[in-house]
Parts: C-alpha cells; structure tokens; sequence
C-alpha cells in the first residue's frame, strides 16, 4: 500500500484515530465516552476508494476530516458578486493552499502523537508548514498545534477546516455557537449547487437566517432538502473554558467541541453541505458541516474584496513574517452531554 494511502494511526485510552499524508488530513476520529460508548466525529467523503476519484484534484480526491488551509479559500472567483465588490487573480492555482493538495512527510509518530511538515513552492510566500496532533492521555480530545514559516512579509487568510460528520436523519445534530456579531450569508450565489439563503444578507443566529422562502433553522442538521450554505460568523467568542463551537448529537446524548484561538482566527466559516451539490462527486449525496475558524473574508480572501463598508471587509487574514514563525493551537473534544463540557 502506498504510503500516501496507508495512515498514521492514533490509539489510546479514550479514543482512535487516522492521519493521512495526502494533505495531513486527520479522520476518521472516534472518541470513547465509557465502556461501551463510542462517537465518530470527523466526516470521510463518501468517494474515497473509488475508481473515478483518482482524477480530483488533491484536496478532494481522499476529502476528510481536518486540514489546515495556507492561504484559505477558493482560487476562482465568483462571477455573481454583489456591486462594489472587487475581484483579483490567486497567486497559485491551489484551492485551500498548497499543503492541502500534497502529500506531508512524517517527522514523527507514536500511538498517541504524530508530527507532519509540508514544504511549499519556491516561489511561494510561504516555505514550511508543520503540524501536531497529540491525542489527551486523560480525556477524549487531541490537541493539534499548526506553525507556518514564511519566506517574505505578507498578508495571507488562513483557516483551519475541521469537517464534521452528519447522520442522514434530519434535526439530529444542534450546532451551539459562543456569543458572535451576527451570521453573514455567502455574497454569492454557489454554482452548480442548491442554495436556500438570501445572499450577502446578516442574520443575528444560526434559528432565523434569512431564507430565499422565509426564515430557516439552520442550528438543526442535517436539513430536510438539498441544501449548500456557506456562512460566517462574525467575532465569535465563548464563555470560560466553554467552546465557541460544539455540536450536541441527540442520538448520541454526547457533544462534540472546538476551541481555537479566537484572537488570531476571530470568525468561524460555516459550510453546511447537505446534499445540494449535484455533479460529481457530489451526487447530491454530500452530508458534513465544516466548521472552519479563519482570520478570511469567507473563503473569497484570495479572489476578491469587499466593499470598505462591508461589515468583513478587515478580515484580510494573518500577518507572517520571515523572522519568526507563526503558531497556534487549537482542540476537539467530546463529552457526555449531562456531563460539563471538557477545556
């Protein structure tokens, strides 16, 4: 087997885990909640292994779990944008960042801790990225830290891309969000997909966003309908040693959270793909939620620019510079959901 296929593997007490060098993608993950209790977070596309996914591009051909994204975001930029938005060629043609679309090499890895560094193009703002995902010897949770070494002082967006699994039944799934700024709607309309959200619209929560029909929920997944969304949370905090992002599975009576570093990435991109993406290898058969904390103007930082009014037109992403690199930490955690929940 190839090693790009064969995983690196985590396995302890509270929980197992797969890491693939194909764009460092950690999943599946499943935490242990006791004995008898397991939950399977992070979302495997249902196209992995299959003959005709050999010819996608990188980043979707074994699409799972979490990666980083350096630079975040789309490399085509929209041709339905709102007036007074500005667009601009990428500087790659590599959708989410080089390192999502290549292969990792392996540093280190143990049954509870694995180390994975990229090296970038020689022409590219960024020449290293590495990364840990170190799985918590008391708890069901891994703590991963990412570092970006830069080349020459820039401006990048910069996002991490967990991707969490949903059931097929709809409503099972409740998305809990921190204290934020309101939910800005997608600025365009997405192609090729199935949409129910007004675009370029701010909404107050995930329960009334502001639908093409009228108001929609989307704080309980998966919907009933095809449906593609792309949203942004805006300045998302969270309360003491809460998680600004958690999802509570009523079938499992078990939560799953994120933390992150809401200073240095202070929204969360929300992609809920629920079926509305009709070509392959989509199918319409499409269900995860990526919950995505970026320093970003949604995934569009690389292709175009806001209108100086728009409430996210200063997300221009993180600063890098040669002296120094840039690190942080982020983590994912279960818990049962009578119990609190785990920092």
């Amino acid at each position: 087997m190839s090693d790009l296929i064969r995983p690196l593997r985590l396995e302890w007490e509270y929980g197992s885990a797969e890491v693939q060098r194909l764009g460092g993608m950690l999943g599946p993950l499943t935490f242990r909640l006791g004995a008898e209790r397991e939950i399977d977070v992070m979302h495997v596309a249902p196209w992995t292994g299959m003959r005709e996914a050999a010819g996608l591009p990188g980043l979707m051909r074994r699409l799972r779990g979490e990666w980083p994204c350096v630079p975040f975001g789309r490399v085509d930029p929209p041709d339905d944008l709102p007036p007074g938005w500005a667009v601009r060629a990428a500087d790659d043609h590599w959708s989410h960042g080089y390192g999502a679309n290549h292969r990792w090499e392996c540093l280190e890895s143990t049954p509870s801790f694995v180390r994975l560094a990229i090296d970038y193009p020689a022409d590219a703002a960024v020449s290293r990225i590495e990364r840990t995902i170190a799985a918590d010897p008391h708890s069901p949770a891994v703590d991963i830290r990412l570092s970006v070494w830069s080349r020459r002082p820039s401006r990048l967006p910069v996002g991490l891309h967990p991707t969490f699994r949903l059931p097929p039944e709809p409503g099972r799934v409740r998305v809990l969000l921190g204290a934020h700024d309101g939910v800005f709607s997608y600025p365009s309309r997405s192609a090729g997909a199935v949409s129910r959200l007004k675009p370029d619209t701010r909404s107050a929560g995930l329960s009334r966003m502001a639908g093409a029909d009228g108001p929609l929920d989307l704080g309980l997944l998966p919907l009933d309908g095809h449906s593609e969304e792309l949203m942004q949370v805006h300045a998302l905090s969270a309360a003491a040693g809460a998680p600004p992002f958690a999802l509570h599975y009523l079938d499992y009576d078990a939560c799953v959270g994120l933390w992150w570093d809401t200073a240095q990435l202070p929204d969360l991109m929300l992609w809920v793909s629920n079926g509305g993406r009709l070509d392959f290898p989509w199918m319409s058969r499409h269900l995860a939620l990526g919950a995505e904390p970026v320093n970003s103007l949604f995934d569009l930082g690389r292709v175009a620019r806001a209108p100086s009014e728009h409430p996210l037109a200063g997300r221009a992403g993180v600063a890098l510079t040669p002296d120094q690199p840039w690190h942080t930490r982020y983590r994912i955690a279960a818990w049962p959901q009578s119990g609190p929940a785990a920092p």
